[in-house]
């Protein structure tokens, strides 16, 4: 079959068969970008018929389901989910994570002072 179709289209018989795997995969990411859509409890705009529009209408080009990764998945909620479960209020949480970061988990308790290290008292 695949000979016949490039007899017919005067293409070689490999660009026909990457043809075809261009297709298949095509289908699969569109697939694949419906199944995750109809799964996701929340997309970005909250509206999953617009995402589920995008990803067919422009399915085509691969362009569809591109969008839908890039800009329509909420990539956020894991985040959100992360410091609600951490009880961080809005200015409180960020400055205690900067401190954590900065001079270590204990830090934050102290007051976020930075102890001195054994090099700092060899110098005084």
């Amino acid at each position: 079959m695949i000979q016949r179709l490039a007899e017919s289209a005067h293409l070689p018989v490999g660009v026909v068969w990457g043809l075809v795997a261009l297709a298949v995969l095509q289908v699969a990411v569109q697939i694949w970008a419906l199944v995750d859509l109809s799964r996701r409890p929340r997309v970005r705009f909250d509206k999953k018929w617009v995402w589920a529009l995008v990803i067919i209408v422009f399915g085509n080009s691969f362009i569809g389901p591109i969008i839908y990764a890039a800009i329509g998945r909420n990539g956020d909620q894991q985040g959100e989910s992360a410091l609600e479960a951490a009880g961080d209020s809005a200015a409180g949480g960020r400055t205690a994570r900067a401190v954590a970061t900065l001079y270590g988990p204990g830090a934050a308790e102290d007051g976020g002072a930075p102890v001195a290290g054994p090099s700092e008292d060899a110098s005084r």
